[in-house]
């Protein structure tokens, strides 16, 4: 009787034992931070979700779009939250990246296969489990239950954090300046433990008795009017000991049907010849309904061509979940230069809502064509006139041609406004304030370039460009100059370097951010080949090796011996507003006499004058003008200069 009464007492023990150090493996939470004019975010943060996506077990991530370097539109509307996560963590750039609490670092060193398996190895006594539920379109019900599975009492985790995430945002156009138009995991609001809004230091957890489950339920009965798809909102709870800052557990709910709101979705179907001369475009949208319980049976769509009268089709019919159509509608015409085409879903099913706005928003489209006439040689190129983006120092917008990047971020294949980055005069051998650059420091691959508008060439004709690169090891960037005379149908390379032979400066493993006037190199291009030759298009093409960054200027095409723009002895002047409807003025950046000559695309001189020394603006009467783009050319005895405006 003592052995097995001795027996019973081991077993007794051994359960006990068992129910105090019993644990479950901790749910790896993952805090980013993030910005939506941050060029690196841009470029690092696709590896990341790859990464994620790849992962086979279960992850909590929430995204804190924080205030620098630049705008972002999720921070205005939620920056106490953001600003609480960078105090708590001493985040001092982006991206960056806390895994469970730890110390913050890069993205890609922080969140990887490996460190998201080792963290979801670890044990904890802490398991949550979150539930939503939509009993309206507007009301969201929330019930966390945070469990001790253990048998002892637990307090290591002094503070619960209940965050609302909008999974997917879509913005359809990069709402920053990196060009990210699809932001993840974003978190638009934090909870106390009994449903008030702006807890951004989280709520007070006391210690949980053994085996003992804390509930925390409430009702959330007003949405932040920001949130952009309420069917992409989910809730991110974590546990956290705010003294050594390890979260212990994190849990999220998942997506769940919203009552009388219908799950569909819309995409560009247009089609545009890649003809660089031909104008005909047929705009589409393809609509899909994704609703299992209610059939489309109207949509109506519009688009627009640079913001001009909206041109609406209606769809009639019957889709079912998973069908889709194309509302086509009738053939158009795209504008010379850059267009911007805007679509939008006006109504489904004659008012019925839908899942979000950016269900349905379609992402607006830019086609670049060349004018349908050539202007006359010389036409020269310095960058400085170039209108910025609001609220950053970068454009892609000059008369003279056009920018194509594809996918790559305006901040990573621009012109930079020197000055509004504390750069200084970073331009051509450092005489002016502006120059095009190609940030291959930030660009693992890509190409990307700058088409001049046509030109009409005459004898001795020749390319004049100035550039500065640093080579970043052995990389090799490259830089070509093509030529064509069909349209872009086909191409002549004219110049083409890459690596230590465009290098205009010793090697160096950091950033080159900022070109000194020794750095700059100039170059001449014998275009005599093409000599007589109207309609001719001269491209300038840039490909990264993922080396460093290259710079390039005061691009000159013209006869031989004849100056268009040279920063380094150039006529100062500017043109404004620039397009110009009635009267625009040219203001003079030199006091001695000039001639200003205004010509149009065929080169015809359409207005001339004089200007004594001493004036410093002249209005220029346009009432007369047709619409078009037209040369200004201003001539001193330093020289002669010209800029492109354009007449509404």
């Amino acid at each position: 009787m003592k052995h097995m009464k001795r027996n019973l007492f081991t077993l007794i023990a051994l359960g006990l034992s068992s129910m105090t150090y019993a644990q479950v493996n901790k749910v790896p939470m993952i805090e980013h931070f993030t910005q939506a004019s941050c060029g690196p975010c841009a470029s690092q943060n696709p590896a990341m979700k790859t990464t994620l996506d790849g992962f086979s077990g279960d992850y909590v991530k929430i995204s804190h779009q924080v205030s620098w370097p630049g705008y972002d539109p999720m921070y205005d509307f939620f920056p106490t939250g953001p600003d609480a996560r960078v105090s708590f963590y001493g985040i001092t750039g982006v991206p960056n990246t806390s895994l469970n609490g730890g110390s913050p670092g890069a993205p890609n060193t922080i969140v990887t296969n490996s460190t998201l398996t080792s963290a979801a190895a670890t044990m904890t006594p802490y398991d949550i489990t979150v539930t939503q539920s939509w009993p309206d379109a507007n009301t969201i019900d929330l019930d966390i239950d945070v469990t001790n599975v253990t048998g002892a009492a637990i307090s290591s985790a002094d503070k619960i954090y209940i965050a609302m995430v909008e999974n997917v945002v879509d913005y359809g156009t990069a709402p920053g300046s990196n060009g990210e138009t699809i932001f993840y995991n974003v978190m638009r609001e934090m909870y106390t433990t009994t449903g008030a809004g702006g807890a951004t230091t989280g709520s007070a957890l006391g210690t949980i008795a053994g085996s003992a489950t804390e509930n925390f339920s409430f009702t959330i009965s007003s949405l932040p009017s920001y949130i952009s798809d309420k069917a992409q909102v989910t809730f991110a709870v974590f546990v956290q000991n705010n003294g050594t800052k390890e979260i212990m557990q994190a849990g999220k709910s998942s997506v769940v049907a919203i009552p009388g709101i219908i799950q569909v979705a819309a995409a560009s179907a247009s089609t545009v010849s890649s003809d660089l001369c031909d104008y005909g475009f047929t705009p589409a949208v393809e609509f899909t309904n994704n609703d299992a319980a209610t059939p489309v049976t109207e949509v109506v769509a519009e688009y627009q061509i640079d913001g001009g009268t909206a041109v609406q089709q209606t769809f009639t019919g019957n889709l079912t979940q998973g069908q889709s159509t194309t509302i086509a509608f009738p053939a158009a015409t795209l504008n010379p230069g850059t267009t911007t085409v805007s679509y939008t879903i006006v109504s489904v099913n004659g008012g019925q809502d839908w899942s979000s706005p950016a269900a349905v928003s379609i992402a607006d489209e830019t086609f670049s064509k060349l004018s349908s006439t050539g202007v006359a040689a010389p036409v020269a190129e310095g960058m400085e006139n170039s209108v910025l983006e609001a609220g950053t120092g970068y454009s892609r917008e000059i008369t003279t041609g056009f920018f194509e990047a594809g996918s790559i971020a305006l901040s990573d294949f621009c012109i930079v406004d020197g000055p509004a980055y504390s750069y200084g005069a970073h331009g051509g051998f450092g005489n002016s304030d502006r120059c095009i650059r190609a940030r291959f420091y930030n660009l693992t691959s890509g190409t990307m370039s700058l088409t001049m508008d046509k030109i009409n060439l005459g004898a001795n004709s020749e390319l004049t460009f100035s550039h500065a690169y640093r080579q970043y090891a052995a990389e090799n960037d490259r830089l070509k100059v093509l030529v064509s005379t069909d349209c872009g149908a086909s191409w002549d390379e004219v110049y083409n370097e890459a690596g230590s032979s465009l290098a205009t400066l010793a090697a160096a493993t950091a950033a080159y951010n900022t070109p000194a006037a020794g750095d700059w190199e100039s170059n001449t291009v014998d275009l005599s080949a093409y000599d007589n030759t109207d309609d001719v298009v001269v491209k300038f093409e840039m490909t990264s090796a993922y080396g460093n960054n290259l710079f390039l200027d005061d691009i000159n095409i013209k006869e031989a011996g004849v100056d268009g723009i040279d920063e380094v002895n150039q006529v100062e002047f500017s043109v404004y507003p620039n397009p110009a409807s009635e009267q625009f003025t040219v203001k003079l950046g030199q006091d001695i006499q000039s001639e200003i000559q205004i010509l149009d695309v065929q080169g015809k001189v359409v207005s001339a004058q004089v200007v004594a020394a001493g004036q410093s603006t002249v209005i220029i009467n346009a009432a007369g003008f047709e619409a078009g783009i037209y040369t200004v050319l201003v001539k001193t005895e330093n020289g002669v200069s010209v800029q492109k405006i354009v007449v509404q």
